[in-house]
């Protein structure tokens, strides 16, 4: 009696019996999928050097193909997945629902027989059974367009004599971007599917609010554009506000005729004068018998220190010790920590 054993190394009639019923449990039960084959890209003919025209990389640097060239005709195929519940993605902005993608089933031989090849990468699904007329507002309903992102050979698609008998894809959403562009049209037409499924004008509308709303909160600030520190506005009584501090510099660059801390007595009409007396140093300028304030330089731009560090260095406090002395806040350390024997 001969050795047992499912395995054999050609496809006999047992293959042809199960591929068939393989191929009619997919071709009964299965939604119907339109497929718009990938067939190359349209700027590069050095594809033939290598077999296929399916197989060349534009971009080797990417590793893309943003010129994309799909077959005019469109084939039917049949494909079945796992309907599952929605993934509620739960995110800042509320509930969001996360179907962008699927793995969808197909009979491998029926694929071959009517592609020429199986589902690859590049390839784009139209799923008219998720199809959604029941939209607000009234717009226009459009098939679900999905592109083949992976394929291969699933596991439950073996039969006893180890032979494949499915195909799997995985899929993504498309988008409005030129790589579609045989399919979804260019969007120079008003009816392209690319203006229907496209949500750049969406987003342009919620970009344009967002701006409208933040010119009507905070107004524009002529010191907006200038460089320098901002400071807390301690004037503000509801909330912490900011404000864009003066620089102490003459406008239209004209210059100052000094500084000190006494007002020159030669100053003629129009002329400016920064006193370092304040703190800070402060613009004035002479109009008449008067010096009219014109700044205060709170960015220290007269200065090469920063607020903080002015403040640290111009320390002139006197603090009082817990033991009733008192002594100058600014010290030397020598003198703040004096050394004592052990």
């Amino acid at each position: 009696m001969p050795r047992l054993s499912l395995w054999n190394k050609n496809k006999g009639n047992d293959y042809d019996f199960i591929d068939r019923v393989v191929a009619e449990s997919v071709n009964a039960g299965g939604t119907g999928v339109y497929v718009h084959k990938y067939v190359g890209t349209y700027k590069d003919d050095t594809s033939a050097s290598i077999g296929s025209e399916e197989l060349y990389i534009q971009d080797v640097v990417f590793l893309e193909n943003r010129d994309r060239k799909y077959d005019a005709d469109i084939y039917e195929l049949r494909g079945a997945y796992q309907i599952a519940d929605p993934d509620f993605d739960l995110t800042q902005f509320g509930l969001f629902v996360n179907n962008d993608s699927l793995s969808m089933t197909f009979h491998m031989n029926t694929c071959a027989n009517m592609l020429g090849r199986r589902l690859m990468a590049g390839d784009v699904l139209e799923l008219p059974h998720l199809r959604d007329d029941l939209l607000l507002g009234g717009g226009a309903a459009v098939n679900r367009f999905f592109v083949v992102s992976d394929a291969g050979r699933p596991a439950e698609g073996y039969d006893a004599r180890w032979w494949p008998h499915l195909w799997k894809v995985k899929l993504k959403n498309i988008t409005d971007s030129p790589e579609y562009r045989d399919i979804l049209g260019t969007g120079e037409q008003a009816d392209d599917l690319r203006n229907i499924l496209s949500t750049y004008s969406t987003e342009i509308a919620i970009s344009d609010k967002v701006i409208e709303l933040a010119n009507s909160e905070v107004q524009y600030d002529a010191g907006y554009y200038e460089g320098g520190h901002l400071y807390v506005d301690p004037n503000s009584q509801d909330k912490p506000g900011v404000y864009f501090p003066g620089d102490g510099e003459a406008p239209n660059g004209i210059s100052i005729v000094g500084s000190g801390d006494a007002m020159p007595l030669d100053a003629n009409d129009g002329e400016y004068y920064l006193r370092t007396d304040f703190s800070p140093h402060r613009l004035f300028k002479k109009q008449g018998t008067r010096w009219i304030k014109v700044s205060d330089d709170n960015k220290n731009v007269w200065s090469a220190a920063n607020k903080l560090l002015t403040s640290f260095v111009n320390n002139d406090k006197i603090t009082t010790n817990t033991d009733g002395t008192t002594q100058s806040e600014k010290t030397n350390m020598s003198k703040a920590v004096k050394p004592k024997a052990d």
